[in-house]
């Protein structure tokens, strides 16, 4: 934003007064404007002009410290492909037994199962009374699975950034991790709103004989992600030195098990889908099963030969993820339509945006010197209905591309007023977003210092992290996980009716 908006909006206290004031007041000044127009005083009329608009691929973005972690692979003729992989890190069990006390007398490792909830809404039960969810934000052929593999992270996670350790460790989108060369797990994978249980098979001490089955299930009862980690390498990593240094403190650990990384690559075919997952609850569970003394309910000493005489408990440890988590996402344009300049392709997730030029080949200081008063200024972007992509956005943001800040508008009347919002045909089908930017251009034309005309940005909508927060701190984050995107029509007059277009609605006072 230029130097004197920023100036307009230092004292935030004054001007929540003055926006009080102008609310309170809004009736009255309805009214003023109507005697006024009817007075003749005023002459009506509308300006349309051109402008011009272009395409930007968005290399990368932030993807860790974010509230929602995209998995899995999608592909359509617009956007081209994209594979959603996560590194995760985990945190020392804090509760139940000291991890340092290990594993016990003639252990078996029953199951190591990851355990990430989907997020979900809860719908009618089935008809058999089993309760019955659909799964949030998925994105694509939830029908068509892709490759999920599961692999220990190599990749050191630093809380803090190395090369500066009073900031926080930023890591973009297009890191790429290391990670471990057998995969702890690797299967198809597809969405399942139905898995809401794991049952867990307990063993005797001949890891084959199950002398009980655990159902596990969440307190909230909601379908969760289940993977099913390989318990031979898990027993080396975890069980068999679960005494020494490595596991005696949280940066121990850290340095020693530097987490999992979850990578998902196309199977049979690229249209696959898309999951978003907030991770918050994600964690691993090592069930085991161990024997202890019949009489006494304590671990048996020695060699485990008195194992015979005694009784199989079950046990397990849970190991939490940290908040030190990432996204990666690769993209592949090779097949997506986006080189060609006669569209606007709008995705999120480091994906694409557009750029505007307003006022092309129009004489703005002529306009500044005219006595206009601006009762509207709107953009349209219609989308183009004809485009293979089903994923638009239901909203998209604008902002001032040039300098990284949020408009005018979105500081004076916020998101509400400024819109945005998809809106669909009278068939339900994606139409158009409307963006109405009143107070910036009535800044840009004024005659007495008017705002600098920049070039505007048109990206998908992130809630929370677009939304302005403070008047004090108008500076766009360029964090992005929506994968959705638009196509949308753009200048060129093949575009017809539909071209982008901005409409101005003014009064001006006669002379």
């Amino acid at each position: 934003m230029t130097t004197k908006v920023v100036q307009k909006f230092k004292n935030f206290g004054l001007l929540a007064l003055f926006v009080l004031s102008i609310i309170s007041c809004e009736k009255e000044i309805e009214s003023i404007g109507v005697n006024l127009i009817d007075n003749k005083v005023f002459d009506k009329d509308v300006l349309v002009t051109e402008v011009t608009s272009e395409n930007v691929n968005i290399e990368r973005v932030p993807s860790n410290g974010i509230s929602q972690y995209l998995l899995g692979v999608y592909s359509d003729n617009e956007f081209g492909t994209l594979k959603a992989s996560i590194a995760a890190q985990l945190l020392l069990p804090s509760t139940g037994e000291a991890y340092v006390n290990g594993y016990g007398i003639n252990t078996t490792i029953d199951s190591v199962l990851v355990n990430i909830p989907y997020q979900s809404t809860a719908e009618d039960d089935y008809s058999d009374g089993k309760p019955k969810f659909s799964v949030d934000s998925v994105f694509g052929n939830s029908e068509t699975a892709f490759k999920l593999s599961v692999y220990e992270l190599k990749t050191f996670l630093n809380t803090l950034d190395p090369n500066d350790p009073s900031k926080t460790a930023v890591y973009y989108s297009d890191k790429v991790f290391q990670k471990g060369d057998i995969p702890l797990f690797s299967e198809d994978f597809k969405v399942n709103p139905d898995d809401t249980v794991a049952y867990i098979k307990r063993y005797e001490l001949d890891g084959k004989t199950v002398y009980k089955t655990d159902t596990i299930k969440e307190t909230d009862k909601k379908p969760s992600i289940k993977i099913p980690l390989n318990k031979a390498i898990i027993k080396q990593l975890f069980v068999d030195n679960a005494s020494g240094s490595e596991f005696s403190t949280i940066d121990n650990f850290n340095h020693y098990f530097r987490g999992l990384y979850f990578e998902a690559e196309t199977s049979s075919n690229n249209n696959a889908h898309l999951v978003s997952l907030s991770m918050v609850n994600a964690k691993m569970t090592i069930y085991y099963s161990k024997t202890v003394d019949e009489t006494s309910d304590q671990d048996l000493d020695g060699d485990g030969t008195k194992g015979e005489t005694g009784v199989r408990t079950n046990h397990n440890y849970t190991f939490s993820f940290t908040s030190l988590k990432s996204n990666s996402l690769n993209r592949d344009y090779t097949n997506s339509k986006q080189s060609g300049p006669d569209r606007l392709y709008v995705q999120g997730a480091a994906g694409s945006l557009a750029t505007i030029d307003l006022f092309v080949g129009q004489n703005l200081s002529e306009l500044q010197n005219k006595n206009w008063l601006i009762n509207d200024a709107r953009l349209t972007f219609y989308v183009d209905q004809n485009a293979s992509s089903n994923i638009a956005p239901e909203r998209l943001m604008i902002y001032n591309y040039q300098e990284n800040t949020q408009i005018t508008d979105m500081a004076t009347e916020g998101s509400a007023v400024v819109g945005g919002l998809l809106e669909n045909d009278d068939d339900g089908k994606p139409y158009k977003y409307v963006f109405k930017i009143t107070d910036y251009i009535s800044e840009l034309l004024k005659a007495d210092e008017p705002l600098d005309l920049v070039k505007l940005g048109i990206k998908v909508y992130n809630n929370p992290t677009d939304a302005v927060t403070s008047v004090t701190d108008l500076t766009i984050k360029e964090y992005s996980w929506t994968p959705k995107g638009v196509v949308l029509y753009n200048q060129n007059a093949s575009s017809g009716d539909k071209r982008v277009k901005l409409e101005i609605s003014y009064t001006e006072l006669n002379k």
